[in-house]
C-alpha cells in the first residue's frame, strides 16, 4: 500500500501541478495521506514547516540564502526544530515529524508560493489522493 500512495500521490501531485501551476510537493501528497490516520502528526509537520519557514526569512537577512542553500537551511531547520520540540518534551503526545525530508519540502513551498497557496494545494491534492485510495479499497484513515 506505502508504494502506491506515494506513486498515486506523485502523479496526482503532477498533474495538479501541471493543471494550476501550483505544487503541493512531489512526493508530499503521499506521505500525509499515509498519515491520515493520526491528524496530530500533519498538523505538527505543518506547524514545524511554517515555523522553519519564518525562521529562514529572518536568517536570509544575515545569510546569502539563496537555491539549494536556502532548501538546505529549511532541512536543517525543520530537523532541529522537531529536535528541540522532542527534547524539551512540550506535548503529552508523542510528536514526530512524517519523514525528515516532507516538512522541509512543505517549507520549501511555503517560502515559495505562499502559506496560503501551499496550504490549498496540499489538502486538494490530499483528498483527491485519499479518494482514489479508497476508491480502491485501501483503508486511509486507519483499520
Amino acid at each position: 500500500m506505502y508504494d502506491s500512495a506515494i506513486l498515486l500521490g506523485i502523479l496526482v501531485s503532477l498533474f495538479f501541478t501541471e493543471l494550476t501551476g501550483l505544487s503541493a510537493g512531489l512526493v508530499v501528497p503521499g506521505y500525509l495521506v499515509l498519515c491520515l490516520h493520526a491528524p496530530w502528526r500533519i498538523v505538527y509537520t505543518l506547524l514545524i514547516a511554517f515555523v522553519a519557514t519564518l525562521l529562514c526569512k529572518l536568517l536570509s537577512y544575515v545569510f546569502i540564502l539563496y537555491g539549494r542553500r536556502r532548501f538546505a537551511m529549511l532541512l536543517i531547520l525543520t530537523i532541529a526544530l522537531n529536535f528541540l520540540v522532542r527534547s524539551v518534551e512540550i506535548s503529552p503526545y508523542n510528536l514526530n515529524i512524517i519523514g525528515f525530508v516532507v516538512p522541509g519540502i512543505i517549507a520549501r513551498e511555503f517560502d515559495r508560493q505562499g502559506f496560503l497557496k501551499t496550504f490549498v494545494s496540499l489538502a486538494i491534492t490530499c483528498a483527491f489522493l485519499a479518494a482514489i485510495l479508497m476508491l480502491f479499497g485501501y483503508p486511509v484513515f486507519g483499520g
